[in-house]
Formats: structure tokens, C-alpha cells, sequence
């Protein structure tokens, strides 16, 4: 004996309705920790610049203070990227004090960790040219930040 049309329509319904909440049908919601760490004696202000092939999708201003003797001042902010495919690659260009240092990051550490981080570092050895890093990260504020003075936005 064939299903009567009551009998498909109920049984194709629980499948399509199993399907209209399932995430891996979309790209997840990623995160970004920007963190600016200054370990000289001068004053950084500048801004991170952040690309998706060419489209501005975050541009962050940043002020850090000097840094006291053998000690480190810190910003630190996390922003939502939306909606990208982990696997995406990133243009960071950091400007400040005149220098745009640029280079590429690849947004590859959701899911196992809450998001990607940008680590803009200023260093006695390099005070005007600072080191950008891409770590993944689990907290905010970062352990690192919390030990040496932070300034959350």
C-alpha cells in the first residue's frame, strides 16, 4: 500500500524543517582581537586597516601610551568580521608614526578557538617599525594585556 499524500507531505516536512537551522549551510561568524603592544618609551597613535580583496572591512584607530620602564602598555579591542568562510585571507595594513607595514593573514583558527588576532608590536630594537603577528585567541582581554596595563575599547 502506497503513503497517502497526507502521510509524504508530513514525512518531507521534518526533513526540510531539520535542514532550516543547520549553520553549515553558512560561513561562520568570525572574530578578530586586535591588539597593540608597546614596549618603547614613545607614544604610538595609528590605525589598523583591514581588506577583503580590495573592500575595507575594518579600519580601527588606535592610541598607545609609552610604555614605563621595563614594563608594556596595551590596547586592546575585538571586533566582529561578520559572516567569512575560515580560510579567508586578509590584507592588515598597520599605520602609525608614518610606516604601513602591510601583510596577509588567513582567518584559520575558528572553530577551535574563539577568533583570529592581529598582535601590532612595538619594540625598543625596532620603535618605528612595528611587528605584525596572527595568532589565534581564546579570551579578551588577553592574558598578555592584562599583565601589562590595558586600555579595552
Amino acid at each position: 500500500m502506497s503513503p497517502t499524500r497526507r502521510q509524504f507531505l508530513l514525512a518531507s516536512t521534518g526533513g526540510i524543517t531539520g535542514l532550516a537551522g543547520c549553520s553549515a549551510l553558512s560561513d561562520p561568524e568570525q572574530s578578530l582581537l586586535i591588539s597593540v603592544h608597546n614596549y618603547t618609551e614613545s607614544r604610538h597613535e595609528g590605525y589598523l586597516l583591514i581588506e577583503n580583496d580590495g573592500t575595507e572591512v575594518i579600519r580601527q584607530y588606535v592610541e598607545v601610551s609609552a610604555a614605563p620602564p621595563d614594563e608594556w602598555t596595551t590596547v586592546e579591542t575585538e571586533v566582529a568580521l561578520g559572516e567569512m568562510a575560515t580560510g579567508t585571507r586578509l590584507d592588515v595594513t598597520a599605520a602609525f608614526d608614518g610606516r604601513e607595514p602591510t601583510r596577509s593573514i588567513t582567518l584559520d583558527c575558528h572553530p577551535e578557538y574563539t577568533g583570529d588576532a592581529i598582535y601590532v608590536q612595538f619594540e625598543p630594537d625596532r620603535p618605528i617599525n612595528p611587528k605584525v603577528n596572527n595568532p589565534c585567541y581564546d579570551e579578551f582581554p588577553s592574558p598578555e594585556a592584562s599583565q601589562g596595563g590595558i586600555n579595552q575599547s
